[in-house]
């Protein structure tokens, strides 16, 4: 599963992560949490930074070390989420990235 934490909503970006082969996407706006904590079976985490503070991206970047969940950091774009997924040695499921961008075009 992915936990998505940031953004109102996720538009395509939820289907493209589904594509990848990830199991399942939680989505977690961060508007009116304060902290949020990480599922059991998590396989990663994406923070999207235009939308979530410092404090909770630094709560979530904590929690995530602690349960050696991998965690990344991008804006709310899927292009940019794809990006940063190819850079993330310890995510599972990042080589299906560039399948996921070929198949969809959006990466």
């Amino acid at each position: 599963m992915v936990l998505v934490i940031g953004g109102d909503h996720l538009g395509s970006i939820g289907q493209n992560l589904l594509n990848m082969g990830f199991k399942a996407v939680k989505h977690v706006t961060g508007r009116t949490e304060r902290r949020v904590e990480i599922p059991a079976g998590t396989e990663l985490v994406v923070v999207l930074i235009d939308y979530v503070n410092h404090n909770m991206a630094r709560w979530v970047k904590e929690q995530a070390k602690a349960r050696q969940v991998p965690i990344i950091f991008s804006r709310r774009s899927w292009s940019s989420i794809c990006s940063s997924l190819q850079n993330c040695t310890d995510c599972p499921h990042r080589a299906n990235c560039r399948e996921a961008r070929e198949s969809t075009a959006a990466c």
